[in-house]
């Protein structure tokens, strides 16, 4: 037996499965999720989110690509993460529970004025009050430069604070592991409307955007030049969007 072989054969096999993992999990089709709208300038797209509201049968999972292996690895551990600290609140924490008895953990939520879906990461008691608590893992490099008398990490301070608003709530807690070390860092925040308010445009913008296709008024102007664009090798509704007039 030629055991170098053996060996690369099985990491092969397990880096596939890496693959597998995201394939199993089902596309985010129909109305947007919080993500979507909370995604960064460079890659927000209003007219995926319409077609992947309007046409979801004809969405379809992006083609792997050879360095997909690698984000798909950094996502799964990521979630990892969260759901060894989940498993922690339910055991030992103040989880909330929702009216039908679940407890807010990852648990989805459907905003039918807003036509959205939202899953905070944990709704817990803390000094007597409900808050909404969003976990993050960083590499060490990130990690040592945050400092826990200043500011929260921006991009999960904005996410956090778009829950507060869709759940009417008014503090929040941030908290962020050292994927190398494991140390935690935390950060107590208030609801802040003017944080919140590009996405509420957005999902007003969104809101429009929809009732105007649906009244065969048009699509969204599309984003990307080709199939080959960053974005467009990503995206669910590329071959939809494509199909369409731009």
């Amino acid at each position: 037996m030629n055991k170098r072989t053996v060996a690369a054969l099985f990491k092969q096999d397990v880096l596939d499965m890496f693959n597998s993992w995201n394939e199993d999990k089902p596309m985010r089709t129909g109305f947007p999720h919080a993500s979507n709208i909370l995604a960064p300038d460079h890659s927000f797209c209003m007219r995926q989110l319409v077609l992947a509201a309007l046409y979801p049968d004809q969405c379809e999972r992006p083609q792997t690509k050879p360095w997909d292996t690698l984000t798909n690895a950094r996502f799964l551990h990521g979630w990892m993460i969260h759901e060894k600290y989940q498993k922690l609140f339910l055991k030992y924490g103040k989880v909330v529970r929702s009216i039908n008895g679940k407890p807010e953990l990852d648990l989805t939520h459907f905003d039918d004025v807003r036509l959205l879906y939202f899953s905070p990461d944990s709704i817990l008691i803390q000094v007597g009050l409900s808050m909404v608590v969003e976990i993050k893992g960083y590499k060490q490099e990130s990690f040592i430069q945050m400092d826990e008398a200043g500011e929260a990490p921006i991009d999960a301070h904005k996410q956090c604070n778009f829950y507060l608003h869709l759940l009417e709530l008014k503090y929040g807690l941030i908290l962020v592991e050292n994927k190398n070390t494991q140390e935690l860092k935390v950060w107590c925040v208030e609801y802040d409307r003017e944080l919140v308010q590009p996405y509420l445009d957005r999902i007003r913008q969104f809101r429009v955007a929809l009732h105007k296709t649906e009244n065969d008024r048009g699509l969204p102007a599309r984003v990307c030049s080709s199939k080959r664009d960053r974005n467009a090798e990503k995206c669910i509704a590329c071959k939809c969007c494509f199909s369409k007039k731009g």
